[in-house]
């Protein structure tokens, strides 16, 4: 069980660091297919750039060399990764998961990972616009 929180813990890192680097003009080359749709839906997830997915899931791979993981271990650590990447660019699931990465679809300087490391880090959408800015996604998530 802790090599799995160690794994997400891991990504989580490593996607803001990642994510952080994606929004350079070096490498926004690479991720600006991502952010064609300002209102993105759970199909969004995996749009962009086939070298993107696999950069940016490294991190969940640092715990394998202090832990041992067994098939299963590596399906539950992917299924978690998965279905919140999945979930995080839908509306739908705002009362879930939150708006915080939806809201970086609408403010790409803002909210590039979790909410507690962009607080840390200094990269949270200030407060104020969100409820305008999600109003279009909460009323039609299809667009």
């Amino acid at each position: 069980m802790l090599n799995i929180l160690a794994s997400v813990f891991c990504y989580d890192i490593w996607f803001y660091i990642s994510h952080i680097l994606l929004h350079t003009p070096f490498l926004y080359k690479f991720h600006h297919e991502h952010h064609m749709k300002k209102f993105p839906t759970f199909l969004d997830t995996y749009v962009g750039h086939s070298l993107e997915g696999p950069f940016q899931g490294m991190g969940a791979l640092v715990p394998f060399c202090v832990y041992t993981y067994s098939v299963l271990d590596i399906c539950i650590v992917l299924a978690i990764l998965n279905i919140r990447g999945m979930m995080r660019h839908d509306a739908r699931f705002v009362f879930i998961i939150g708006d915080h990465h939806l809201l970086h679809h609408c403010y790409p300087k803002y909210n590039f990972g979790e909410p507690w490391i962009d607080r840390l880090c200094g990269t949270m959408r200030p407060l104020g616009l969100e409820p305008l800015a999600l109003k279009p996604l909460l009323l039609n998530p299809n667009k």
